[in-house]
């Protein structure tokens, strides 16, 4: 043989310490992000990635940007770089959730991260390229990435018929707390293989000789969310295994306290976030900023609780917020709980949408206080100002090149006297009015109103959707109508807003597809605020029944009642009572076209004559 077929001294020299260097980083992987990637990790980093680099069981919890997300692409692309052989699967509630983490890591191969200075692009260099792009695959069904030591990353969205029959090394859970329970079970059932099992035609092979390999693992990476959820039955059994000295397992708890006042390498270092940021929150909505800040996860009110914050969540959907007729032949319903002093004077918008195998069912898709930004208190604009808003909100909603309301189903307003639903806001909304162009516009009545029986004939061109309802009076019946349309996911929420000021979307090109950064205009923000604040005060309803259990009530619980308000929850009550009705005439009048039969179908059994 030729020595030209043997390695050189100084090649062999070569990958033993290129070996020797491989491993140091696998034992090292806080010092393998500073040299492979240039990530230079804040100590409560350095403390969760080495804690989690070798256990089967993870669960962070981890307030909002704590970084989270950057965290778990780092070990990604670790494990991806340093260990052959790696399936690695990002799994989240939606395919856009998991497909935006991958684009972190992309971010951090392409050296777009700019918080952090000194990137290095050995990652971008070991990921195979294809034949016409940089080998970051942005397919509709799966985004993935391939290295040449034939480790492989791939999202899942969160449908579990898609998520069967695969084998993974490491699965990371994005947002645990907000995936179904099914898809968490289908995606844990990737890992269960042991990783160290190998066996043998040789019968000298000895399992127990050989070296351990990287074990599989699971991680589960969320905020808080509730105690009826699979990430808390999670967070709790491997936080006590964890205590209990199960070394298999890692637990952490990472609350918005640890981002505020950072360390690294000892020091005190510039803050994640800002304190202001995280006042304004508990100002807005605070259960959900104790969830989402500092890991409070929110309690389940028992079976008491009409509306579960697991119901909510299954009926999320993603929506961004609809604040106009955007086509013009739209359909919508608008609720009007009107205040005057203290409580809150809210508006809340649902579009009526069709569907041919479950009917008529509603988007809520927009929603709007009228609160008197001048005030230090913030209280309700005053009644006049608070209907020329609304008027502008209706004409907004009708769309433009219309005639008047045809796309407005019904205007729903609050009759009851604190907020002046009837003396205050029915009888200004009588007589014909001018909007802001100079164009004149029809009142409204409400035809069925008694009270009204005498102005049908002083104001014959009102239009007839406004609808004057009492939910203290029918708060009953109108409670479990909600509970039914919510139990068969009739009413579609939008997705929890994470304050970002911008959603990601999933934007189709062919056979790619790539996430784009959508930012949001002021009134979009406000109206997922609005919406998120919808969602904490249903969920804050309770059923209370007298010792006899012969009168059943429907309220805020007494530690909640000064402390939060309910008037979203009524406009909701309101849109859900005209959907509930909406449903039921169009289901008797398609029994009532069955009933019709059709003589001609059948033949005739009498002999014409002829005289």
């Amino acid at each position: 043989m030729s020595n030209s077929k043997f390695l050189s001294n100084r090649k062999r020299q070569l990958y033993f310490q290129n070996s020797k260097l491989l491993k140091y980083w696998r034992r090292n992987p806080v010092i393998a992000c500073r040299d492979i990637l240039g990530i230079e990790l804040l100590d409560y980093q350095k403390w969760q990635l080495m804690m989690s680099w070798n256990k089967p069981y993870v669960v962070w919890c981890c307030g909002r940007n704590s970084g989270k997300s950057f965290v778990g692409a780092i070990i990604m692309i670790l494990k991806f770089l340093l260990f052959e052989n790696q399936q690695i699967y990002i799994i989240s509630s939606v395919g856009s959730q998991s497909q935006e983490t991958f684009m972190k890591a992309e971010s951090i191969a392409k050296q777009r991260i700019e918080s952090t200075k000194d990137l290095k692009d050995i990652f971008f260099y070991e990921v195979i390229k294809s034949s016409n792009g940089d080998g970051f695959i942005h397919d509709k069904t799966s985004f993935r990435m391939s290295s040449w030591n034939g480790s492989n990353i791939f999202t899942l969205n969160g449908n579990p018929d898609n998520n069967r029959s695969k084998r993974a090394t490491l699965v990371f859970f994005d947002e645990a707390g907000f995936s179904s329970e099914e898809i968490i079970a289908v995606s844990e059932a990737f890992a269960t293989q042991e990783s160290d099992f190998a066996t043998a035609t040789d019968s000298s092979f000895d399992i127990r000789g050989e070296f351990k390999k990287c074990p599989t693992q699971l991680i589960f990476a969320s905020s808080a969310s509730d105690t009826t959820s699979t990430f808390w039955r999670k967070y709790k059994e491997y936080s006590m295994k964890m205590i209990a000295g199960d070394d298999r397992y890692f637990c952490c708890d990472i609350s918005v306290d640890i981002p505020l006042a950072p360390l690294k390498d000892g020091e005190k270092y510039a803050p994640l976030l800002k304190k202001s940021q995280v006042d304004d929150a508990l100002r807005t909505n605070r259960e959900k900023a104790l969830r989402e800040y500092y890991n409070k996860f929110q309690q389940d009110g028992g079976e008491s609780q009409i509306i579960k914050r697991a119901r909510i969540t299954n009926n999320e959907t993603f929506l961004l917020p609809k604040l106009s007729n955007t086509t013009g032949d739209e359909k919508f319903a608008i609720a009007i709980d009107p205040a005057r002093t203290f409580d809150n004077s809210c508006c809340t918008i649902m579009e009526i949408k069709y569907d041919e195998n479950i009917g008529y069912y509603g988007e809520l898709c927009n929603g709007v206080t009228f609160a008197d930004l001048g005030k230090k208190k913030k209280t309700p604009m005053r009644t006049p100002e608070q209907i020329k808003y609304a008027k502008q909100l209706i004409l907004d909603y009708n769309g433009n090149g219309v005639p008047d309301y045809q796309n407005i189903e019904a205007l729903l307003i609050d009759s009851g006297s604190g907020g002046g639903g009837r003396s205050s806001w029915a009888d200004a909304l009588l007589e014909d009015w001018n909007d802001a162009k100079g164009v004149k516009h029809k009142g409204f009545i409400d035809y069925n109103d008694p009270e009204y029986a005498n102005e049908r004939s002083e104001f014959p061109n009102a239009s007839k959707i406004l609808n004057l309802v009492s939910p203290q009076k029918f708060k009953k019946q109108m409670c479990e109508e909600l509970i039914e349309l919510m139990d068969l996911d009739l009413i579609k929420f939008p997705k929890e807003y994470s304050g970002k000021g911008y959603v990601t979307l999933a934007v189709d090109d062919g056979n790619e597809r790539d996430i784009k950064i959508r930012h949001l205009t002021l009134e979009e923000e406000l109206a997922l605020i609005y919406m998120d604040i919808l969602k904490t005060e249903t969920t804050s309803i309770h059923r209370f029944q007298n010792a006899e259990k012969t009168n059943t009530v429907y309220k805020l619980p007494k530690d909640k009642e000064r402390k939060m308000h309910d008037d979203r929850f009524y406009t909701l009550l309101l849109l859900a009572h005209h959907l509930y009705e909406k449903r039921r005439e169009d289901q008797l009048s398609k029994s009532r076209s069955r009933k019709v039969v059709d003589l001609s179908q059948f033949k005739s059994c009498v002999t014409p004559v002829s005289f």
